[in-house]
């Protein structure tokens, strides 16, 4: 019975959203190419470099998944909102926000009656948004590396010390042995999405769909100015990480508070879920 539940929400979650799909994944092709003209600039500004210098495929993802710099409350620094690092979060919960709430309201009475456990609905939404935040992160990366090719990247992890200039880092200083580093950072970013958007599913069954959806907006964007580890938005960025920068937060920290919050937002839900009304929506 789960499999035919599965089956559904599959169809809702990835085949029925595949023009949010395509908005995320023009995303990545804009962010890499801002990339690549930001590089390009920024090499026709230091005379001491050549400007038909290029830079690493390292360089494009971490422009697109880096994230923002640690922003330190000054009078004389300019106000700056990280959009671009917002709206990857953002697009991730967007692809499936309403998951829960659209599959309620259509629910077949009759299978969720065989099933006899409305925990297998949740479980089974659990599992779709999984794959689906993994996919649009899979898919992600690999359009930043086939773009960043195609725009003459060079095929190396190793990050340019340009970076610093183009993504307008000062408190987070990428460590010189940075290719090791790289793809635990990077895999820690997806981690990090992943529970966001587990959260965000779990407080829609108590408030709308777009309700959540803007208070996940709203710790996403107090993420970007308070390097806590309760704001584990922090996680969702590569340069925000210790592995990768001098003064990051801590790598094995990280995983455990997302690890807790993911097992918290997926038991909770079950709990509420299999306590909530969905037939009469079913039936509706």
């Amino acid at each position: 019975m789960f499999y035919r539940i599965f089956a559904l929400d599959v169809r809702r979650s990835l085949l029925g959203r595949w023009k949010r799909f395509s908005v995320a994944l023009l995303f990545f092709v804009l962010v890499t190419f801002a990339c690549k003209i930001s590089f390009s600039n920024a090499y026709l500004q230091s005379p001491e470099l050549t400007p038909f210098a290029t830079p690493t495929l390292g360089d494009f993802l971490l422009y697109a998944f880096g994230g923002c710099d640690l922003y330190i409350f000054d009078l004389d620094r300019p106000f700056a909102i990280p959009f671009q690092w917002l709206l990857l979060i953002l697009l991730a919960i967007y692809i499936n926000f309403d998951l829960t709430e659209e599959s309620s309201a259509g629910v077949n009475v009759q299978l969720l009656l065989r099933a006899g456990d409305k925990k297998q609905y949740w479980l089974s939404k659990i599992l779709c948004i999984t794959i689906s935040t993994s996919l649009y992160f899979v898919l992600g990366v690999i359009v930043t590396l086939g773009c960043g090719s195609a725009l003459g990247g060079v095929s190396s992890l190793e990050i340019d010390n340009l970076i610093l200039n183009v993504m307008n880092l000062s408190s987070m200083v990428p460590r010189e042995a940075t290719g090791p580093a790289f793809i635990p950072t990077l895999l820690m970013v997806w981690f990090a999405i992943l529970t966001i958007t587990l959260l965000q599913q779990l407080i829609s069954l108590f408030i709308k769909p777009i309700g959540s959806f803007l208070v996940m907006a709203v710790f996403l964007f107090l993420s970007a100015y308070f390097m806590k580890p309760f704001f584990f938005g922090n996680y969702a960025m590569m340069i925000r990480n210790a592995l990768l920068c001098e003064g990051g937060v801590d790598a094995a920290e990280g995983i455990l508070i997302l690890s807790l919050v993911s097992l918290a937002s997926i038991a909770g839900g079950c709990v509420v879920y299999d306590r909530k009304d969905i037939l009469s929506k079913g039936e509706s």
